[in-house]
């Protein structure tokens, strides 16, 4: 109540130290948010066809399910706020916040007494730090409705959110849906709609990471290309979404032995497509996430640590042969731990899921196997420097860089296609637009036409020529490589691959011949860097 009224900008220096503050604490505007009605309105952003649309007159009752942790307390009940203003009050059964050991005193007894009063809204609190996913199973297993709804703590739902995703479940409980994400600036706090479907769908690459994809001609034509209507989508994004409760421990809940945050909502996808359910995104439902400039948590013995356990644990449960994709971006991390996935390989067992190779036949056909199409694959090292290309992380729309080979793969894992492509994280390429001396290469999405994208590499010089303007890749003076004028005596256009496939590679099915432990070779997917499978 104090700041109603008051400028959304800070005013003085006092005010600017707050609105810095803010920003450290949460990753997000908090000055802003702090003074913003907790009942503000935001643009309806579905597509008008979805606003005549009818529902089932008998929906199921729904559990919403926040879980916070330091959360800045106004975020907080704006997230709240929004679903009791927004939704049907017969379809929300109850609404359950679960604190994962804040410490943040207007967490506590301030939060309590707001929501004392409100029969509706519960408040469930750990007495150590679990994570998000196991917080996320406190409420599951708290909850009393037919349906469980998790959405993130700085969220804003839309007008109509609610009804489409219930609808999908009602039809059937083993559909699990998940609204489309509209983004609220982390910055401003502005509602806008610039991410996730009409469009795209969820997907992942070989690294396991959830990526928006482009939704396929099959699936448009499955739709009939109504832009209202579900999208079966891969994966999911793993924030927001809804599912029956009863098929949710059916199929296993979450995996207790992921720590923290991370990777679960792949392996919950795989789960679902594997064992006989369906993921779908629904474009009439919209619901507003603030993107975070920065994570603003801890992650306890850090986050490598943490997201490596996480993806290996679903790489050995569901990924079957094809987890050796995984391991070739990171060979170093093949010989960690990651804990007893028994009851994981149970529930395979118990409900007869599908192989993996099967979800990537009838589920995402359109992944690129990475090493299915490469002529190399590895570092991109120039010998007399011994330094590699190098991303640094960076994703499209970004100079590639040079680092000092370390031999890990991860940023200087770079793949030499079929096609004349260097490839990067199965769907970035290296890209020069135009003829300059001196000038950088850049990273975008690959689009399989050659031209910008197209190289050639030669064996005997070891230069890699861009065919379009007829340069050659310079290591430069500085962290950055660049492009000029070939010479074939140069020291510094010379560059090598430190993992020459020297694979024997089947058209048809894209495997390769691979030692087996008895007298006969083996047909497998394809590794670059794995030993057995030189020939």
């Amino acid at each position: 109540k104090k700041y109603v009224g008051k400028s959304l900008d800070p005013q003085n220096e006092d005010e600017k130290k707050e609105e810095s503050q803010g920003f450290q604490n949460n990753g997000f505007n908090q000055f802003r948010s702090d003074r913003l009605p907790l009942d503000r309105e935001v643009p309806d952003t579905r597509d008008p066809r979805c606003i005549g649309k009818t529902y089932a007159t008998n929906l199921p009752s729904t559990s919403v399910i926040i879980i916070f942790h330091n959360e800045a307390f106004t975020a907080l009940l704006r997230t709240v706020t929004s679903v009791l203003n927004r939704s049907p009050p017969q379809l929300i059964h109850e609404i359950l916040l679960v604190d994962d050991y804040s410490n943040h005193d207007d967490l506590k007894d301030d939060l309590n007494k707001i929501f004392e009063q409100d029969t509706k809204v519960k408040i469930l609190r750990h007495k150590k730090r679990e994570g998000l996913i196991r917080a996320r199973m406190t409420g599951a297993e708290a909850a009393t409705g037919k349906v469980l709804l998790f959405l993130d703590s700085h969220c804003e739902v839309n007008e109509g959110w609610l009804e489409p995703l219930l609808h999908r479940i009602h039809i059937n409980s083993s559909i699990v849906v998940c609204p489309v994400i509209d983004v609220i600036s982390w910055e401003k706090l502005e509602y806008s709609t610039i991410r996730g479907p009409p469009g795209v769908r969820g997907g992942f690459n070989w690294n396991l990471q959830f990526k928006w994809k482009k939704i396929p001609d099959y699936e448009q034509k499955r739709r009939g290309f109504d832009e209202t209507r579900e999208v079966h989508s891969p994966t999911m994004a793993g924030g927001l979404f809804a599912i029956d409760r009863d098929y949710f421990f059916k199929i296993g809940s979450y995996d207790p032995g992921m720590d923290i945050w991370g990777g679960e909502n792949l392996e919950l996808s795989f789960r679902i497509w594997m064992c006989g359910g369906q993921l779908e995104l629904i474009p009439c439902s919209r619901v507003g996430h603030i993107f975070r400039k920065r994570q603003p948590y801890t992650f306890p013995g850090g986050v490598d640590k943490i997201l490596v356990k996480n993806n290996m644990r679903l790489a050995e449960a569901w990924m079957d042969s094809y987890k050796e994709y995984y391991y070739s971006k990171r060979p170093s991390i093949k010989k960690r731990d990651y804990g007893d996935i028994s009851d994981r390989l149970a529930i395979r067992e118990k409900l007869k899921c599908h192989s993996f190779e099967w979800y990537l036949e009838n589920v995402y056909p359109e992944l690129p196997l990475p090493n299915g199409n490469l002529y190399h694959g590895g570092s991109v090292r120039n010998p007399q420097s011994n330094l590699c290309l190098d991303t640094f992380g960076r994703r499209e729309n970004n100079d590639v860089g040079l680092y000092t080979c370390h031999g890990q793969a991860g940023n200087q894992d770079f793949g030499f296609t079929d096609i004349g492509e260097l490839q990067f994280e199965d769907d970035l390429c290296l890209d020069v637009s135009k003829k300059t001396r001196g000038g950088h290469i850049q990273i975008f999405v690959c689009h399989g036409l050659g031209g910008n994208q197209k190289w050639e590499y030669n064996n005997q010089t070891l230069s890699l020529r861009h065919v379009v303007t007829g340069m050659c890749i310079e290591k430069g003076n500085n962290n950055y490589p660049v492009m000029n004028p070939c010479v074939s005596s140069s020291l510094n256009q010379k560059w090598e691959y430190n993992n020459q496939t020297l694979s024997l590679r089947h058209v048809v099915t894209g495997m390769c011949i691979e030692k087996g432990n008895n007298n006969y070779p083996v047909m497998n997917p394809c590794v670059s860097s794995s030993l057995n499978q030189k020939w």
